[in-house]
């Protein structure tokens, strides 16, 4: 009977002291709340990326030339329209840089996992650092008001001479290398089609080829580019409907 007893009583103590594991329906609702907040927030960068990318370009003053005496005239020509386009293509980098850190939790196995990673770090990265060059337009048209155009010019390829700015725009093919490498990762997970790499090559030629003088069409040509960005930030809102 003591045996017994004890033995009870070990069984009681163990039982009445292990833990409660359950959480409350509130602390649990709070917990998702703030898994799904950053997706959401991933996903809207993601799909006014573009948007503001196109604005940008839409709001660029025409140039005769990509030389610099021309391209420098045509940001001091209007100040306030050069303005407008530097803040939309600033914050149209920078959202889409932030918000395609999120892509890669779309794949859910090993395929296509490591392409969608180093993709979207690339892609992060330089996205970033030009969200970073366009504050040159801010220089470049001051100084396109403030001094004769051959003094204006030479301020500028002194800027561009510098011995360590490679390591800064340095940096800027990864925004092409970085979402090919990403929408392949995404196409071999199953989460995008391969389709979507076309548009994007499209986009980037014709900002290339047309970027100097004709706006309207460089932001069409953005808009069907950097529309795959669009539909990772749709994919992303889908996949936090299904797990809601």
């Amino acid at each position: 009977m003591t045996a017994n007893a004890n033995t009870l009583g070990v069984a009681t103590r163990s039982t009445s002291d292990s833990p409660t594991t359950t959480a409350s329906p509130a602390a649990e609702d709070a917990r998702r709340a703030s898994s799904r907040a950053l997706p959401v927030v991933a996903a809207a960068a993601l799909i006014a990326g573009p948007l503001l990318w196109s604005l940008g370009m839409f709001t660029s003053p025409p140039a005769d030339s990509m030389a610099d005496a021309d391209y420098i005239s045509s940001l001091a020509r209007d100040t306030t329209m050069t303005q407008v386009s530097a803040l939309a293509l600033h914050y149209g980098n920078l959202t889409i840089a932030l918000g395609v850190l999120a892509a890669p939790a779309l794949v859910r196995r090993a395929r296509g996992a490591w392409l969608a990673v180093v993709g979207a770090v690339l892609t992060t990265i330089g996205f970033a650092n030009v969200s970073g060059m366009v504050l040159s337009d801010w220089w470049n048209a001051s100084a396109g008001r403030a001094l004769p155009m051959d003094q204006a010019v030479e301020v500028f390829r002194g800027f561009k001479e510098a011995s360590l700015l490679w390591m800064w725009d340095g940096t800027e093919p990864f925004s092409l290398v970085g979402p090919l490498l990403l929408l392949a990762g995404l196409a071999r997970a199953g989460v995008l089609g391969w389709w979507t790499i076309a548009p994007f090559l499209a986009g980037v030629a014709g900002l290339m080829a047309f970027g100097a003088g004709s706006p309207v069409l460089v932001a069409v040509m953005v808009l069907v580019g950097f529309s795959p960005f669009a539909l990772i930030g749709v994919r992303l809102l889908q996949r936090i409907r299904l797990h809601a």
